[in-house]
């Protein structure tokens, strides 16, 4: 990791020449430049996806005549005492539970109830979807949707249903390496565009000679990293009492599967060259190895429930093997062996996971997170054996970081996974304490708002606070309105904190307390619904127009962090500046903004009206955005910047209503995304986990479980490629996107795209630019060329400048 010289707060004290601005009854105008002086004490700290949308998620700007918004009263002293951003209560050294339920009250009236989803789960009982919460974006959607033939992604292996694909019936795995990827579209190219693994290639499949085309397939126990599946064959036929069960968990280096009175059967695809039975590792421990036609050795273990129970497979032909009669309780567990690993497969065979769950806690600025696999059953190792991706050994404690195995499978679209022999990884982060204040990791900067600079910002806010937001935000999308709250909150910060300008605060507040009521009320055009099938908040316009994509397919779980995660980051901006001057809008406000929070980030199993961590995958260490939709290549995310910043918007939330616990399962999801985030989406020219002949795109565009690939859902252009993991520009920018990236990124791919752009992608790039070199960046936002057109929806003037400027 890059090293961050840290900053201390500064505290500048600045006289300012202010123009004296008084407004007409239309437009803002400058009547007159008499110079008021004025002493400003500031403080500043340094050191979309829209998937399945043809749409630009820019929301167009506008500019609404003040007839609509209450005129700004003239102030002769428009600049007054800041108020110093508040300092993480992170760094306390009281020890904070950082999974504990936000609240546990079922959603009010205020939500109209979907009895029934349209897209309707299959494979649950009656029971499961009543009492369960089935979580929507996570590794195995697939086994649930539609035809439910699509593959689970438990890293590092792939498995699916196959329902009869060469006459098999089961559940087929596949790991593959990074030599079986396919580059494109043109293999030649540095970089190319995507590189995507392969699906369907059956190594080995779980099956039963009782199998066909009448077996089921059902699911019990949905969790977050888990669920149980439960294969059977016709009742018509056998009766009842035969079940193949599959503890599906993610990191796990078996996949194992319990045979109830069946006979069982294990097809390859691939075609088998040899079946060996091997010396047992332990008593009741029956090995086989099958070598492959593509050269792979899988082990087959099976752990006898006692000495009555026998187990014996035969090679029957080159795509079968077969066991000599049915057996009972039978633990048979199948893993890719990696060449000259044999000992340590041996050593963990006979236990297994049957679901894994998240704990942590903060003290003192650090954050330990631990993810536990629970077992059944007993090896030599006396542990399990997991494979940890990149991130995950990157930020290892000394514990976990002594139980690796010294071997590696590939994984997917995050490099290689790394074997260890534990039953739970410990995670230690040091946690962000970033509140409010413009902040940036650029060594060396500190507070620098000159007379100039102040005046500029105080010109842009006085225009832009005059903006309809009411109008603005009573639009028919979640994300829309988001942005365009955040835009507003940022003026009404810089307003109170950066200007201590009371008449643009007072204006600016008041007007964004009514537009954020109209959704705290939920009296929006498609209000938000509480759908009991998959326990969650949706928006009712896909229910409302039939087309599951509306608003990006929110009402089907999409991007439901990226939504939510502005009008939380709006929440928090609104709370701090009200609570500062006095007001009780975080108590009026809090259950509603935790209702989101709890949406999309609910930590806790206490909390039964909603599934845990929804969106954010703590195994994986980011988000994930698709939801009930079906894709060979998993889940997915486009937006990185999106992602970090719900997580950003649910710590600030918590420390305004003074959830310690929210506010630092917010930072520790921020130290797990800087992380994951420079591993897997944003890559610099050192990055070694992704291929090297994809590194050059700097950016990943999309990643999905199974693909990445340097696109968007929305376009081609590069300027959305690379764009839409930079938005919005907040203080958390900086800690996520470092200085050596952006330059890295600027130089390669948009020094020369941005400055023939005209729309508000221009504004975006540029601001990123002030990562690195906010010089330039100020430059270009300060320029006499610069216009209004430059600008996103969800972007203002006003706060680009009291960023940027805040470090020159």
């Amino acid at each position: 990791m890059e090293a961050y010289a840290t900053v201390t707060a500064a505290a500048v004290t600045t006289t300012v020449n202010v123009e004296t601005l008084i407004l007409s009854s239309e437009t803002v105008q400058v009547i007159s430049t008499v110079p008021t002086t004025t002493t400003v004490t500031g403080t500043v700290y340094t050191t979309l996806q829209q998937p399945y949308a043809t749409s630009n998620p820019l929301v167009t700007n506008s500019i609404i005549s003040s007839s609509a918004t209450e005129p700004l009263p003239t102030d002769s002293s428009t600049m007054a005492t800041s108020s110093a951003a508040a300092e993480s209560s992170v760094d306390s050294a009281a020890t904070i539970d950082m999974f504990k339920a936000v609240a546990t009250d079922a959603p009010p009236s205020l939500f109209p109830t979907l009895a029934a989803h349209p897209a309707q789960p299959t494979g649950f009982s009656a029971a499961i979807l009543k009492n369960s919460t089935i979580p929507t974006n996570n590794f195995y959607t697939n086994l649930y949707l539609d035809s439910r033939d699509q593959p689970a992604y438990p890293y590092p292996y792939s498995v699916w249903w196959n329902q009869g694909t060469g006459n098999d019936y089961g559940l087929g795995i596949s790991q593959t390496s990074s030599s079986q990827f396919t580059f494109g579209p043109d293999s030649s190219a540095d970089p190319v565009e995507y590189f995507i693994s392969p699906v369907g290639i059956r190594s080995l499949s779980f099956s039963a000679s009782e199998f066909d085309s009448s077996m089921t397939m059902n699911l019990t126990d949905p969790l977050e990293m888990s669920v149980n599946i439960n294969m059977a064959p016709s009742t018509s036929k056998y009766g009842s009492g035969k079940s193949l069960v599959i503890p599906l968990v993610q990191g796990t280096g078996f996949i194992t599967g319990i045979y109830k009175n069946l006979t069982p059967v294990f097809n390859s695809l691939v075609s088998y060259t040899s079946l060996t039975l091997a010396t047992s590792p332990r008593s009741k421990v029956v090995k086989y190895v099958a070598k492959l036609s593509d050269g792979t050795s899988w082990g087959i273990y099976a752990t006898l429930p006692d000495s009555s129970q026998k187990f014996s497979l035969t090679l029957t032909n080159s795509t079968s093997i077969t066991a000599s009669a049915s057996v009972n309780n039978v633990v048979v567990q199948i893993g890719k062996i990696v060449s000259g690993q044999d000992t340590a497969y041996d050593n963990h065979a006979g236990m297994y996971a049957t679901k894994a769950t998240v704990s942590g806690t903060a003290s003192s600025g650090k954050g330990n997170v631990k993810i536990t696999w629970s077992t059944k059953g007993s090896n030599n190792a006396n542990a399990l054996l997991l494979f940890a991706l990149p991130h995950h050994v990157s930020s290892f404690d000394s514990t976990t970081s002594g139980k690796a195995l010294g071997f590696t499978l590939d994984a997917l679209t995050k490099g290689v996974a790394t074997a260890y022999s534990t039953s739970s990884f410990s995670i230690v982060e040091t946690l962000p304490s970033i509140d409010f204040a413009p902040w940036t990791s650029i060594s060396g900067k500190s507070a620098n708002y000159t007379s100039s600079a102040l005046g500029l910002i105080t010109k842009a806010a006085v225009s832009e606070v005059q903006q309809d937001v009411v109008s603005m935000v009573n639009i028919d999308s979640m994300y829309g309105s988001g942005k365009i709250l955040g835009k507003f909150a940022l003026i009404c910060y810089t307003a109170h904190s950066i200007l201590g300008n009371t008449a643009v605060t007072n204006l600016c507040l008041k007007n964004l307390k009514k537009a954020f009521a109209i959704f705290s009320s939920n009296s929006q055009i498609y209000p938000l619904y509480y759908d009991k099938t998959y326990k969650g908040l949706i928006s009712s316009g896909s229910l409302k127009t039939g087309d599951s994509l509306t608003d990006y397919g929110n009402s089907y779980y999409n991007d439901h962090h990226f939504h939510y995660g502005y009008h939380i980051h709006a929440a928090a901006v609104i709370g701090y500046v009200d609570s500062a001057l006095g007001g009780t809008w975080v108590k009026d406000n809090k259950d509603y903004v935790n209702f989101l929070v709890r949406d999309v980030a609910n930590p806790s199993h206490d909390d039964t009206h909603f599934p845990v961590s929804r969106s954010f995958s703590w195994f994986h260490g980011h988000s994930w955005a698709k939801g009930l939709f079906v894709a060979a290549d998993g889940k997915d995310q486009e937006s990185s910047s999106e992602d970090y910043h719900h997580a950003y918007g649910i710590k600030l939330w918590g420390s305004v209503v003074g959830d310690k616990s929210m506010e630092s399962r917010g930072a520790m999801m921020l130290a797990m995304m800087k992380r994951s985030m420079n591993d897997y989406y944003l890559m610099a020219n050192n990055n070694t986990i992704q291929p090297s002949n994809f590194i050059g795109n700097k950016v990943c565009g999309i990643m999905f479980e199974n693909k990445a690939d340097h696109t968007t859902f929305f376009g081609t252009n590069l300027e959305y490629i690379q764009g839409i993991h930079m938005l919005p520009l907040t203080p958390i920018s900086s800690y996520i996107r470092t200085p050596t990236f952006v330059k890295e990124e600027w130089e390669s791919k948009l020094s020369s795209l941005a400055p023939t752009l005209t729309d508000g992608w221009k504004g975006i790039l540029y601001g990123n630019l002030g990562l690195t070199d906010p010089s330039s960046a100020y430059e270009f936002f300060t320029s006499s060329s610069f216009s209004s057109s430059y600008l996103d929806g969800g972007a203002s003037l006003t706060w680009y400048l009291a960023y940027l400027a805040g470090m020159l």
